[in-house]
């Protein structure tokens, strides 16, 4: 009996120990991360910069023009250094760190390029005209292109849980209102009764502006059904709500749609992944190569949000990766923004939602192809131990439990034959 007990005792010091009501997961260890206090510079605080990787990017386009009279106008977005420490970024924690090492345009004359302009977003963008003839002609240089080379270091960044007397007031005659909080931009339908109700009965009037945010954020990445087979032009938050359907995009502008509304400043970010596996962990010379031609393309597209809280800043969310992992209050390293604020505009009036490069126009009647390709290479990468899941730890639970049953039965025929042979 003394044996039993001590065997039973043993077996719930292990089960507490192992089960989900004492540990759901283990966590990473916090060594690494850097916490960074309220600046009355650039009103950035409370984010944890938890784990970082560092890349070096090369991209190439190359434009060769087939048949006919070939008039091209491109517009290429670069990736801006966004942080505190960026002429570009305002209120922004440093979510992509970036040095432009080399950029050169080539194919057209010096006069028709303009180099690092910007829109009101402050996103910077390389643009030049050319007129390119066949190749077989002799007169004019049959090819266009641009090349670029960066190194980045993407930081993943949290904002664990902020009090309340940490949150600033909002100014409504700052900048940031009549950007991010407005009622004319095509696609983030605020005045729509549909989606006014909504918003007012996903929050309570109590709640401060990151507690609204949560609910919103909740609500559009556990209603909306994610397809991955919609056209590359924006539907919209008031398409996405009534089909209660959309990709990245469509789940972003529901989510700034329903922010502003509340009369928190959100914005869309859009640029491209190195996976969408929101596990990966890159390591150091891992490489990928990501192309799009006319043909085919297998660049991964992605967008998703950013809201302004004051004294902390712009907070990074993404309600479409919300399902497996939380990506509230939450971005990661695996991500390139190339675009903020609103959907990329390409003159005279055509809007591209998802991705902005390549892009450009040319005269109806020419032939073209053009390969487009980015070569991304990890130089280093500063991650912690992998995060124990609670499956990890519930398989680990049913095979200690399984083992234990096996010794306690092993144990009682074990006892029962004694009785039978004495």
């Amino acid at each position: 009996m003394k044996s039993k007990l001590i065997y039973i005792k043993a077996s719930c010091m292990i089960f507490l120990i192992f089960s989900p009501i004492s540990l759901i997961k283990l966590s990473t260890s916090s060594s690494n991360q850097i916490s960074l206090s309220s600046s009355p510079e650039n009103e950035i605080s409370n984010y944890l910069i938890t784990q970082s990787v560092k890349y070096e990017m090369e991209i190439n386009f190359s434009l060769t023009h087939k048949l006919g009279f070939g008039n091209y106008m491109f517009k290429f977005s670069r990736l801006n250094n966004r942080g505190p420490n960026s002429t570009l970024t305002k209120n922004t924690p440093p979510y992509q760190e970036t040095i432009l090492l080399y950029n050169k345009i080539t194919g057209c004359k010096s006069a028709d390029i303009i180099m690092g302009h910007h829109d009101k977003f402050n996103n910077t963008y390389d643009s030049f005209n050319t007129t390119i003839l066949p190749v077989n002609s002799v007169f004019l240089n049959p090819k266009a292109s641009l090349s670029q080379k960066y190194s980045i270091e993407l930081n993943e960044i949290r904002f664990p849980d902020i009090d309340d007397s940490e949150i600033g007031l909002y100014d409504m005659s700052d900048e940031i209102f009549k950007l991010y909080c407005n009622y004319s931009e095509p696609y983030y339908e605020q005045d729509n009764p549909l989606l006014i109700e909504l918003s007012q009965r996903l929050v309570d009037a109590g709640d401060n502006p990151i507690e609204k945010a949560k609910k919103i954020f909740t609500w559009v990445s556990d209603n909306i059904d994610y397809n991955g087979h919609l056209p590359a032009q924006e539907k919209g938050a008031l398409w996405a709500y009534t089909n209660l359907e959309g990709d990245c995009s469509e789940f972003s502008s529901l989510m700034v749609t329903l922010l502003r509304i509340q009369g928190i400043p959100a914005r869309k970010v859009t640029g491209f992944l190195v996976s969408t596996d929101p596990d990966i962990r890159p390591k150091s010379s891992q490489k990928w190569t990501f192309y799009a031609n006319e043909h085919t393309s297998n660049i991964l597209a992605h967008a998703w949000v950013e809201y302004y809280v004051p004294n902390i800043g712009w907070i990074a969310c993404d309600p479409t990766w919300n399902s497996n992992t939380n990506y509230f209050n939450r971005i990661d390293f695996l991500r390139f923004a190339t675009n903020v604020g609103a959907n990329f505009f390409f003159p005279p009036s055509s809007i591209i939602s998802e991705f902005s490069n390549p892009t450009f126009s040319y005269n109806t009647g020419a032939e073209y192809e053009f390969d487009y390709v980015i070569k991304i290479t990890v130089i280093d990468s500063n991650l912690q131990p992998q995060e124990i899941g609670a499956l990890v730890i519930g398989i680990t639970v049913a095979i200690l439990f399984g083992i234990g049953l096996i010794i306690w039965i092993w144990w009682k025929i074990k006892k029962k034959h004694k009785k039978t042979v004495f």
